[in-house]
């Protein structure tokens, strides 16, 4: 009979390991569990392939001794939820964003311009110093998470309702008081639409397409081309991808249940996770330039594309100017490290 490793199903995990003769503070590698695994993307989105590419390798490399029942779009809840589930053990894995609600340190993860490009992206979470990776797990894991990987869904940009008669790449350039909205609460963000040039304007992503629609606001940021194209499509004649800010979903366990696994199954499961989680760059990289050729050829949108440079005066703008505002927030040893890593200090 197949066990959950969970507190849903310790009694009966417990018992087999007093048959075995073991200590309950391990797994035996030869026993059989079954795993509860939750993504909140939709079918065929980049975060269900690779969910399901790490599950299907994990059963295939333990014949079937770990099985993994994968449940998508958000079954056993939003994310912010299954956060909590996991950090419960009611849930035992998954790959999504982690709620910063019980430890907002943990919205480095969307700090504008943390990573600048795909390159910087690589460096910061899959490279041989991965310190961007570091400090997520290690916030993580006084959540009683476990951080096993990262997965790369895209690059955000800002989408216009009309292309403006102003150059977007040019940070000092007067944007006549184009009104971009940013997501409702989030300081960081309406301080970088501030830095940009631009009149900040909340609103939530519910109502980002009547906003653009009756225009309320001008553009918006807070999307990748892919939920562009897939929500906003009709209502934008302008994007610009000017990669405010890396989306991305961490791979994570509940710490008890990994914790209870031999040495062997752990060091299994994130080698399987770390190949499949390093694939998503590539995947999220063409994506992008997928759904920009998408937006392009047959919405007729205008899809405008910064130079290193251009790219690197926005990124410095916005980070010299916002980062600080986060010190308070994200806590200034950690945000001391991330401007180091920019070279805004020494």
């Amino acid at each position: 009979m197949k066990s959950s490793l969970t507190r849903r199903g310790m009694c009966l995990a417990t018992s087999a390991l007093l048959t075995l003769g073991l200590s309950t503070g391990a797994i035996a590698q030869d026993a059989e569990v079954e795993f509860r695994w939750s993504h909140h993307e939709p079918l065929d989105s980049i975060v269900d392939k690779v969910t399901r590419a790490i599950a299907d390798d994990i059963e295939a490399e333990t014949q079937g001794r770990i099985s993994i029942k994968v449940f998508p779009a958000s079954q056993l809840g939003d994310w912010n939820e299954v956060s909590s589930q996991v950090q419960r053990g009611s849930v035992d894995f998954a790959t999504q964003p982690v709620s910063s609600s019980t430890d907002p340190r943990l919205q480095i993860r969307v700090l504008p311009y943390s990573v600048m490009n795909y390159d910087e992206a690589e460096a910061a979470y899959f490279g041989d110093d991965p310190y961007l990776f570091d400090l997520m797990a290690e916030m993580m894991a006084e959540s009683d998470l476990t951080a096993l990987g990262v997965v790369a869904q895209g690059f955000g940009g800002a989408g216009f309702r009309e292309c403006p008669d102003v150059d977007i790449f040019d940070i000092d350039a007067d944007k006549g008081g184009l009104r971009v909205r940013f997501p409702p609460g989030n300081q960081s963000w309406e301080n970088m639409v501030d830095a940009m040039g631009f009149a900040p304007t909340p609103v939530p992503w519910g109502e980002l397409y009547l906003g653009l629609q009756t225009r309320l606001v001008d553009g918006q940021v807070g999307g990748q081309p892919s939920s562009t194209y897939a929500n906003f499509r009709d209502v934008t004649d302008c994007w610009a991808q000017i990669n405010t800010h890396f989306q991305n979903s961490f791979v994570f366990a509940n710490a008890e249940t990994f914790a209870e696994l031999s040495a062997e199954d752990q060091d299994l499961i994130r080698d399987i996770t770390a190949r499949h989680a390093e694939g998503s760059l590539e995947m999220a990289r063409a994506e992008d330039q997928q759904y920009m050729d998408l937006m392009k050829a047959e919405e007729g949108v205008v899809v405008l594309t910064p130079t290193d440079e251009e790219l690197a005066e926005i990124a410095t703008a916005v980070r010299t100017s916002v980062w600080p505002l986060m010190d308070d927030v994200i806590g200034e040893d950690i945000m001391n490290t991330m401007k180091e890593r920019a070279g805004l200090i020494e």
